[in-house]
């Protein structure tokens, strides 16, 4: 019996859910199974079950850890900013929470709704949506459609992620779609061969996720301003 606590006290939830992050982030999502983690902590998978009754349950976990490491932007009382400098304030935090952890990013779609972290985020966002005067289907339709473009824009960023690859292999498959880019005919795709290095690179100091927030925030006050 003290055996038993003991593997379940050094087993808490937090723990596994803490090693599968850091698997998905070296390895790929797809490394990450009951077994695997079993193995890792060398115990039998009965012993996460106590925790994770299947796999669906532990990528919940991963979704709401990564959203849990978001950092809510804090103002100072009295001086609460624009509603559209809020909107971008939160936009960015789930962007720098989500570039930790690529792997993750695309669970969270399905479960910003499902766990605390991410019903706190949403509703900072439709708070903002409600003070620039948004009735409640454009704040829902708005909310829903900003909040999953910041996990798009991760995931869809430009450039490889391949946890698993080594660092000339990743620059090898970039050189690769560069070059197929670059091969196009160029009187019928002129600009894309120009743009081929941007296409297939990630940008520096994140200029691609920044401008993806700006189109967005931009977008959402041109709406507004139709109102």
């Amino acid at each position: 019996m003290a055996g038993k606590r003991s593997v379940k006290e050094r087993l808490s939830r937090d723990v596994i859910v803490a090693s599968a992050l850091v698997l998905a982030d070296s390895e790929g999502l797809d490394a990450v199974t009951i077994r695997r983690l079993a193995t890792d902590h060398g115990v039998t998978p009965m012993a996460l079950y106590w925790h994770f009754k299947d796999k669906d349950l532990l990528l919940d976990g991963l979704a709401e850890r990564v959203l849990d490491e978001v950092e809510i932007p804090v103002y100072p009382a009295g001086e609460l900013p624009a509603w559209h400098v809020r909107i971008r304030d939160v936009c960015r935090a789930i962007l720098r929470s989500l570039q930790q952890h690529p792997e993750v990013a695309d669970l969270v779609h399905k479960r910003f709704m499902g766990c605390t972290a991410g019903l706190d985020l949403a509703e900072m966002f439709f708070a903002a949506l409600r003070e620039a005067g948004f009735d409640e289907q454009r704040m829902g339709e708005i909310g829903i459609q900003a909040l999953h473009n910041m996990v798009v824009l991760v995931t869809m960023e430009p450039g490889e992620r391949a946890p698993k690859a080594s660092e000339e292999e990743v620059h090898r498959r970039t050189r690769e779609k560069r070059i197929v880019l670059e091969s196009l005919a160029p009187e019928r795709y002129p600009n894309i061969v120009a743009c081929a290095p941007i296409l297939v690179s990630k940008s520096v100091e994140d200029h691609y996720l920044n401008l993806g927030v700006e189109l967005m925030v931009e977008g959402i006050r041109a709406v507004q301003a139709k109102l």
